[in-house]
């Protein structure tokens, strides 16, 4: 149980800052290149990335389930537990990006942040999940703090997030009302 967040954390840097070089590569002056603009190899490098990792989560899951608050003698608890971890730590994740790119932090830094700090978010969500309540309460906190400093950070969060979010998916993927 003890070593749940740390591999969370070392395992989620590795695969996000390999998924930011990918991302980064042949951008063409852009933030990052859309994906819909990835070549047919590097779509199938991220995607065989993304799969390896939340692979890997499920394994750490599986392994240490136990230190969850979660049933951990229900089988679905790990599969649970790998998706909140996974698609919390995403959404952290692609959060973070845009902090740092409407922050105009340079490219290289991204990438040292990427490698180092990418498993932060996964890391919070697990410690959200994990018992004592002393560590939820303390990733709880750590979250919001975050939160709210990368939205100070943004000129105007919605509208930004927004804008990332169509940018990734491309114009059309997205329509507002």
């Amino acid at each position: 149980m003890r070593w749940q967040i740390p591999l969370v954390w070392l395992i989620s840097s590795v695969a996000t800052g390999t998924i930011a070089v990918l991302l980064t590569t042949g951008r063409h002056g852009l933030p990052v290149t859309p994906l819909f603009l990835l070549s047919a190899g590097q779509m199938l490098a991220v995607v065989a990335l993304v799969s390896a990792h939340v692979l890997a989560l499920f394994v750490v899951g599986w392994r240490t389930i136990e230190g969850s608050w979660l049933r951990w003698s229900d089988p679905r608890s790990v599969v649970l537990w790998t998706i909140l971890v996974a698609g919390g730590g995403f959404a952290g994740w692609a959060f973070a990006a845009v902090v740092t790119f409407e922050s105009d932090f340079s490219l290289v830094a991204q990438l040292i942040l990427a490698y180092t700090c990418g498993g932060l978010p996964f890391a919070l969500i697990a410690g959200l999940l994990a018992r004592p309540w002393q560590l939820n309460a303390a990733s709880l906190m750590l979250t919001v703090v975050l939160v709210l400093v990368g939205l100070t950070l943004i000129p105007r969060p919605l509208q930004t997030l927004v804008t990332y979010l169509q940018y990734m998916v491309g114009a059309g993927g997205i329509r507002m009302y």
